[in-house]
């Protein structure tokens, strides 16, 4: 078989590689800041867009052997994509953290809030119709 020649890479792919990887940090959720808090028994992440996550160190089940004293070492990685806790070789991914956070049940229900919230004149339109025709229909009590 012969050998698979790969064309070099332009300058041109170069820079959109560069532009696509400066938007994806602008709009990406990422660590900025991360700090033990031994009142609460807590690691609480700030992230790039304001939001902070408080976790009970009992949920991060990677804590759960380390002594309260040496969460106070937790540093963001370098890209913050992670949290790092380097005398205990720990690093755990701040998107898994958050992930875990949320049940699928519990992403469908803010969609759902967010979605009985929005207000526009087809929502408008379609409850006053449904309203003339008696709203919603009473649940049926089992006999």
């Amino acid at each position: 078989m012969g050998a698979v020649k790969i064309p070099p890479t332009t300058d041109k792919e170069l820079g959109q590689a560069i532009a696509a990887g400066r938007r994806r940090r602008a709009t990406e959720r990422r660590a900025v800041g991360v700090r033990y808090d031994p009142d609460r028994d807590a690691i609480e992440i700030e992230l790039t867009d304001g939001a902070a996550v408080r976790l009970p160190r009992i949920m991060v089940e990677e804590f759960h052997d380390v002594p309260p004293a040496d969460l106070g070492k937790l540093r963001v990685s370098p890209a913050g994509y992670g949290i790092k806790l380097d005398d205990h070789d720990i690093n755990i991914s701040v998107h898994g953290l958050v992930a875990a956070l949320a049940t699928a049940s519990d992403m469908a229900a803010s969609l759902g809030k967010l979605g009985g919230a929005a207000r526009s004149e087809a929502k408008q339109v379609s409850a006053r119709a449904n309203g003339a025709k008696g709203g919603r229909p009473r649940k049926v009590q089992a006999a």
